[in-house]
């Protein structure tokens, strides 16, 4: 048998090594899950990696760690859990759920942490001790965050019975608004995650005052965790134990990182 012979079978089966070697990932069973749209950087459209963000290689390291291949399905907030319960996915990442599950509904363990604080502006020279403190203030918060930061928080800010909250509340439908609002003296206080805050000020800083000098307050005493909801409770119950994998083994860290060095 000639040489160029044996160089071409050799090729082949190094080829065909390959091709059987990768099977398994062309062949992993798709899982739909569903993200919030615009939420940087925990989730949100790239044009150079697509979809991407804290909360999508969070999740999909742990499902490619259980033999999944994760397709994302961009959805408003409001819609999360809607897109399970109605079937259109298989999974929502980070919703504003909490308590016993039900049918077609399994909470998983947090999958995603916020560390929120208040913020205000050093030249204002304010004070933030306490909700007291707060409720002295204008403050500006994302859409629904009074029922996210524990329960005295929701007792002094929850709406009344005619849906209105008080005059020094004030929500946005996106964090970029939001942001938007603290840096043009809409609001005297922006209540945020430290991440988001960060992120947006580098987004910001070639249209608005970003660079001014800041005052951090943290008010709240423990990070605020979102679960995941699943149609499944087995797939729940596997999501978990790789999640604790994850942390521990570091690589739930370095994903955080990434995106706060990037912020």
């Amino acid at each position: 048998m000639s040489q160029h012979v044996l160089c071409s079978a050799r090729r082949l089966m190094l080829g065909l090594i390959c091709l059987f070697a990768a099977l398994p990932a062309l062949c992993a069973p798709v899982l739909r899950v569903a993200f919030s749209s615009q939420r940087p950087p925990f989730s949100f459209y790239d044009d150079k990696q697509g979809d991407t963000g804290i909360e999508v290689d969070i999740m999909r390291a742990a499902l490619n760690k259980m033999g999944y291949e994760l397709k994302p399905i961009i959805v408003p907030n409001s819609r999360l859990i809607l897109e399970v319960a109605k079937g259109k996915a298989d999974i929502a990442s980070a919703v504003h759920e909490h308590g016993a599950d039900r049918p077609g509904l399994y909470l998983s363990d947090g999958m995603v942490e916020y560390d929120n604080i208040v913020i205000a502006k050093k030249k204002r020279r304010l004070s933030i001790r306490s909700l007291t403190d707060l409720m002295q203030h204008d403050f500006v918060i994302w859409q629904h965050g009074w029922q996210d930061l524990g329960e005295p928080f929701r007792a002094a800010f929850q709406p009344d019975r005619n849906g209105r909250f008080r005059a020094n509340y004030h929500e946005t439908a996106n964090q970029e608004s939001q942001c938007k609002m603290f840096w043009a003296n809409r609001t005297e206080l922006i209540v945020i995650d430290r991440t988001v805050f960060s992120w947006y000020r580098k987004k910001l800083e070639a249209s608005m005052p970003t660079g001014e000098d800041l005052s951090f307050f943290p008010l709240f005493p423990q990070a605020t965790q979102y679960p995941a909801a699943f149609r499944s409770m087995a797939l729940r119950d596997r999501f978990n134990q790789e999640l604790k994998a994850l942390r521990k083994s570091g690589e739930y860290q370095r994903i955080v990182s990434r995106y706060r060095l990037a912020g």
